[in-house]
């Protein structure tokens, strides 16, 4: 059991720094200054030491944009920031003239120091001359590789989506319209998007032969990429409606000699991790009952940790999938080790199936 334990406690120490850091670095998909728009960022540090790092701005496949952030303009795209323990600070990014769209990165230069944490937003303000018409204020994307937007007007959802992955990966994305009665509409859409690219379109643009008013748009990633939308109603009022990842469920079999049961598996993406949980039944004695799930994808394999009370003991594990995984495969394999205290010890193979 206790090699159990250290297999697994060493597994999960081998998180992917190589993924944008909930609390660490931030990610903005839509910045927009200019034309009578302004986008403010704030962030506060809620660690012990200061935060330093970088505000970073793009357009188009990572080419460097250079706003004015608090009436400074900006040189190849950067500004060094830093915030001291408790201190908020707010970036106001404006331009003169037309209007001018790109995307925010705010990377951190210490990404394994985990005495520096900035939390944050950001606000549009839309202007005419001096007086403010509208503002809406959105959090920093989370990172996913599935996702599901549901919306009211077709016609109205603008959509924008970086590859924010800094492994430098391409992302090859895979865009699906349902209605409302969970019919697919028009044609799946790839949107492949290399390295640190950018792109903000309409859905009518995206799909230009569907004619639809409720539905909900799908998002698969074969990588982590961050997105936001933005309903926009009649008279230019704009609405944020944030990309968080979808969940997946998974229909597991297994060949227990213990008659170890497992029924289905949840799981969702929230930045690099993974979470869900399980469902578990011990040898055909008790009802069902729930593992918590939680884990990572590193060197593109599944790796979980279960944890959860049955009716005579405390059961935990550790799975790996056998082969590459992402989120939304039709299938996956792999092996579990399951334990309970005071002598229960199983390896099990484990295979899962997608769940329509």
């Amino acid at each position: 059991m206790l090699a159990v334990l250290l297999f697994a406690s060493m597994a999960f120490g081998q998180v992917d720094r190589e993924n944008v850091f909930p609390f660490k670095d931030m990610v903005f998909p839509q910045v927009a200054a200019g034309g009578g728009y302004e986008s403010w960022i704030t962030v506060t540090n809620r660690g012990s030491d200061a935060w330093n790092g970088d505000l970073k701005f793009y357009s188009g496949i990572a080419v460097p944009w250079n706003p004015v952030v608090n009436n400074a303009p900006i040189v190849d795209g950067t500004r060094s920031i830093s915030v001291i323990s408790g201190a908020t600070k707010t970036f106001r990014i404006t331009l003169p003239g037309s209007t001018e769209t790109g995307y925010a990165v705010i990377k951190a230069d210490e990404k394994a120091k985990l005495t520096n944490f900035l939390e944050g937003n950001l606000s549009y303000y839309l202007s005419s001359g001096d007086l403010v018409t509208d503002s809406v204020g959105v959090p920093p994307a989370q990172q996913f590789v599935v996702s599901s937007l549901p919306f009211e007007d077709f016609n109205s959802i603008c959509l924008a989506l970086v590859n924010s992955d800094l492994a430098e990966r391409p992302a090859d994305l895979k865009l699906k319209v349902y209605s409302d009665t969970n019919v697919q509409v028009g044609e799946t859409i790839d949107l492949p998007l290399t390295n640190g690219e950018y792109s903000a379109q309409y859905l009518y643009q995206l799909f230009p032969s569907v004619a639809l008013s409720r539905g909900r748009l799908e998002i698969a990633s074969d990588i982590p990429v961050s997105g936001i939308a933005i309903t926009q109603a009649p008279g230019d009022q704009f609405s944020s409606l944030p990309l968080n990842s979808t969940t997946r469920t998974y229909s597991l079999m297994t060949t227990s000699a213990s008659g170890a049961e497992f029924g289905n598996l949840t799981m969702w993406s929230e930045s690099f991790f993974i979470k869900g949980y399980l469902e578990f039944r011990y040898q055909d004695r008790f009802d069902w009952s729930l593992f918590a799930v939680t884990g990572q994808i590193t060197d593109g394999l599944l790796h979980l940790h279960l944890d959860g009370n049955s009716i005579d003991g405390e059961f935990f594990g550790y799975f790996k999938s056998a082969r590459a995984f992402t989120l939304g495969e039709q299938s996956f394999r792999g092996t579990c080790y399951l334990a309970a205290a005071p002598d229960y010890l199983e390896t099990i193979d484990l295979s899962a199936v997608l769940v329509p």
